[in-house]
């Protein structure tokens, strides 16, 4: 009896560390209760991993976090390794950058065992994650993916209620998505990896007067999405999923 109840409560433990497992994010306050700066979402001793960086939100978004609970779910359900760096998204880009480049220097050093580095930036994020690869030390094991992330803004020309945002960026912050030229140019020092929708069903910038994703990078390598995919419109959202999907293939 007392081997049969403990074998029942064995069960019922495994069941329930399973189930918490697979729904460890339920919404995105799971992510917002998650500490600033670096947290590991999947913990193993896997030979490859993601440093993931979230974009900006401006005051008045209700969801929060909320592009990164599939993803992790799904991570989470491969059982990938996975960090997450979270920061002040009022912040210029350019030095939560230079921040996020030590931070990535710091992981590679503290975990060898790892053969292949993604970096996934999506939206903001990927501008922080360019400004990231601008300063981080070449290393092949290590390349930087940005989702979604313009690569060009007219101030003059975007919707009244991006502009505050972008003439904030671009006037307070002394580098900005133009301080990239040299880059765009001569290409980074690290491996660039640009995933990139339909600007026409992208719903940040499907009302914009041009296509913010229209600039060419040397030596960086492009995944244009379709429409869609499994019967999903891929836009700014949907697109960050897909692609960490893709990643982890």
């Amino acid at each position: 009896m007392i081997n049969q109840r403990l074998i029942s409560l064995l069960f019922v433990l495994f069941f329930v560390n399973n189930v918490s497992a697979q729904d460890i994010y339920n919404s995105q306050k799971d992510i917002i209760n998650l500490p600033d700066g670096l947290s590991t979402i999947v913990e193993n001793k896997n030979n490859k991993a993601i440093i993931a960086i979230h974009g900006y939100y401006p005051p008045y978004w209700m969801r929060i976090h909320h592009e990164w609970v599939r993803p992790f779910n799904m991570l989470v359900e491969k059982n990938y390794r996975t960090f997450f760096y979270k920061y002040d998204w009022n912040r210029c880009p350019s030095d939560v950058g230079k921040e996020f480049a030590v931070i990535i220097t710091n992981l590679v050093s503290e975990n060898p065992d790892v053969e292949e580095w993604d970096i996934v930036g999506h939206s903001m994020g990927g501008i922080v994650t360019m400004f990231a690869n601008k300063s981080f030390t070449p290393n092949h094991i290590v390349q930087f993916n940005i989702i979604a992330t313009p690569l060009y803004i007219d101030t003059n020309k975007v919707p009244w209620s991006s502009k505050n945002y972008y003439e904030r960026k671009f006037d307070r912050c002394p580098e900005n998505l133009n301080s990239f030229n040299n880059e765009f140019e001569n290409g980074f020092p690290n491996h660039l990896i640009r995933w990139q929708n339909i600007k026409e069903f992208d719903s940040q910038f499907k009302k914009y007067d041009f296509n913010p994703y229209d600039r060419e990078i040397k030596d960086s390598v492009i995944f244009q999405f379709p429409d869609s995919l499994n019967n999903e419109r891929v836009g700014h959202t949907a697109s960050l999923y897909f692609s960490i999907l893709e990643i982890i293939r």
